[in-house]
């Protein structure tokens, strides 16, 4: 089975980082409704919206974030999983994390001069103007050329979720909250093997070139527009089967290995006596693991929002 939903899992952090420095795309509204995933979860007197987020999108999602949707009008928080907008934050631990130090091999020392030709055509046909083949680490890449990917679809950062909400926030004078820094979550994804993550670019490489690649971020967006839980539902379980080192590392660790913490944040805003609105990237909800099931099990009611 190929990565197709450990590609997901990592699209969040490639687009928020993507905010920074990748051109938008010229994506066009067609139309069509873009509501998401939102619930409220209460327990006793303590209350808390929970957002699960895109982070892509096309221009005409931007309708799902106004000001007066139900929910989003009585936020008096919002608490991002990560301030990817924090500029100097974000560059230091893509720094630390995400790069190759200078004087150090990079990555031609970790892959055949044959896919780092591929990659090379990749990035060029995708416009990125990066250069990919220099000091970013394998995982890096490959996040990086999903989103190069996804913005040629017509998809964007600017239109997903985080940056839309972050909007919100500052246009309201709102304050922003993280549940854990940039700099935990790029640790996270380098703390794969180097096997792993040359298997892991290897793959998104092939299902970039085979037109795949498109097809199931196009999946994932459709279900989110949708508000489809029985897509995202059938999403996860088909990535916590994978057989695959590199997703059984991201299905493990960087999204049910991160729950736990989560849970605990959303706990702690629901108590705080300031109604927070949660905004965590939809996958994280879903499964038997996922965070709607944990908030049940500790005793919340939740209820969808429109």
């Amino acid at each position: 089975m190929p990565f197709r939903f450990a590609r997901q899992a990592c699209l969040w952090l490639a687009a928020a980082l993507a905010i920074a420095w990748a051109p938008v795309a010229g994506a066009q509204a067609d139309g069509r409704p873009s509501r998401g995933f939102m619930w409220e979860a209460t327990r006793g007197a303590e209350r808390v919206l929970l957002f699960g987020s895109i982070h892509v999108g096309r221009a005409g999602s931007a309708a799902a974030y106004g000001a007066d949707r139900p929910g989003l009008r009585e936020a008096q928080v919002i608490a991002f999983e990560a301030n990817v907008f924090d500029a100097q934050a974000a560059l230091a631990a893509t720094q630390r994390w995400a790069m190759y130090p200078e004087g150090s091999p990079g990555l031609d020392a970790q892959v055949d001069a044959a896919l780092l030709a591929r990659i090379e055509k990749l990035a060029e046909r995708a416009g990125g103007g990066v250069p990919l083949c220099c000091r970013m680490k394998p995982w890096m890449v490959a996040n990086t050329l999903i989103t190069l990917e996804a913005m040629r679809a017509g998809l964007s950062p600017a239109y997903g979720s985080e940056a839309q909400l972050y909007l919100l926030a500052m246009a309201s004078g709102r304050p922003v909250v993280e549940i854990e820094s940039i700099e935990e979550q790029l640790r996270l994804f380098d703390e794969a093997t180097i096997g792993a993550q040359v298997d892991y670019l290897r793959n998104t490489v092939e299902t970039i070139e085979s037109g795949t690649s498109r097809a199931e971020i196009e999946r994932l967006v459709q279900a989110w527009e949708r508000g489809d839980a029985g897509a995202m539902e059938r999403l996860v379980d088909e990535m916590a089967r994978s057989e695959l080192a590199a997703q059984r590392f991201i299905a493990d660790q960087i999204v049910r290995g991160r729950h736990p913490k989560m849970v605990a944040a959303v706990e702690r805003f629901a108590r705080s006596g300031r109604l927070h609105l949660v905004v965590i990237g939809a996958l994280h909800y879903f499964g038997p693991d996922g965070l709607l099931q944990l908030l049940r099990e500790r005793g919340y009611a939740l209820k969808r929002l429109p």
